[in-house]
């Protein structure tokens, strides 16, 4: 069976160092190759720069110093003379997960996204890590990994890899269902108040139902639920304030031509505090594997 490769992106600046890091971690949890990846192109303050972009990336790659991060799991290098996004997109082809920083090195620092890391979101053909300005894994270390009970039963691919990501970690699930007047989770949409206590008995019958399947195949994985009629973004925003990652799908498929990001998902990766992995539609990167059923992501041992 192939090995799963994490592929992250590096441009010398402090917040990459940090996604590198965070991506040495998850390589190991998942006993996967670790690919560092510079586009030769990409912006540069460091000086002097006379030496040109060849020499500059090759300092850039001596200097990550996870290379050792495991003998038997050697770290490879890729860098080419491309745009960032074009470049990773490319490596995602074949890659298990992406890692990028929310920004790089041109943005001021902050919870915005930066270019790259918005078009990874969009583009990549497997899933994305975005780790965001000012995370340290240490201080929210052994915290729950949260994911979003999505609207359709079918589209449980998020909460396989959020409990599988948990079982990793040796941390509970927190698994959030946020709804507002419409309920979408009926045969016929239904207008009602959020806080009908109608509503929430059919909200928690629901997220059980979409749950089982899940927690049957990781019975040692322990589950906290939030169920709320308030707004999803403030909602997210409250269960991601502890967390030590966030479990994001996509509305649409991955071949949609502009995006294959909804607005929700967009906009809480503008917000969430924590490193959140964004699922496209992907597919399984084992044989007859359906992609909607298929937990992948696999803990080392």
């Amino acid at each position: 069976m192939t090995r799963p490769q994490i592929v992250v992106g590096i441009d010398g600046s402090a917040l990459a160092h940090t996604a590198m890091c965070w991506a040495a971690a998850e390589a190991e949890r998942r006993g996967a190759q670790l690919v560092l990846a510079h586009a030769a192109d990409a912006e540069t303050d460091r000086s002097p720069y006379s030496a040109g972009p060849t020499r500059y990336s090759h300092e850039l790659l001596v200097d990550a110093d996870v290379y050792s991060y495991d003998a038997d799991r050697p770290v490879s290098t890729v860098v080419a003379p491309e745009d960032p996004v074009r470049l990773l997109t490319w490596l995602s082809e074949q890659a298990d997960l992406v890692v990028v920083g929310a920004h790089g090195r041109g943005q001021q620092a902050g919870r915005q996204l930066g270019s790259v890391a918005f078009g990874m979101a969009v583009h990549a053909r497997c899933p994305v890590a975005i780790i965001p300005h000012g995370w340290h894994e240490e201080a929210l270390h052994g915290k729950p990994v949260v994911v979003g009970i999505p609207a359709s039963v079918a589209s449980r691919t998020p909460l396989y890899v959020a409990f599988a990501e948990a079982r990793a970690r040796g941390v509970p699930v927190r698994a959030v269902r946020a709804w507002s007047r419409v309920d979408w989770t009926g045969n016929l949409t239904d207008l009602i108040h959020p806080a009908s206590p109608m509503l929430e008995a059919k909200q928690q019958d629901y997220l059980e139902r979409v749950l089982t399947p899940v927690c049957e195949l990781y019975p040692d994985v322990a589950v906290q639920t939030v169920l709320s009629g308030k707004r999803v973004d403030d909602v997210m925003l409250t269960a991601t304030a502890d967390a030590g990652l966030l479990v994001l799908g996509s509305r649409y498929a991955d071949g949609r031509a502009y995006s294959r990001l909804g607005a929700t998902t967009a906009r809480l990766m503008q917000k969430i505090p924590c490193p959140t992995i964004v699922i496209g539609r992907v597919q399984a990167r084992a044989s007859g594997v359906d992609a909607a059923t298929w937990p992948p992501i696999h803990s080392a041992g």
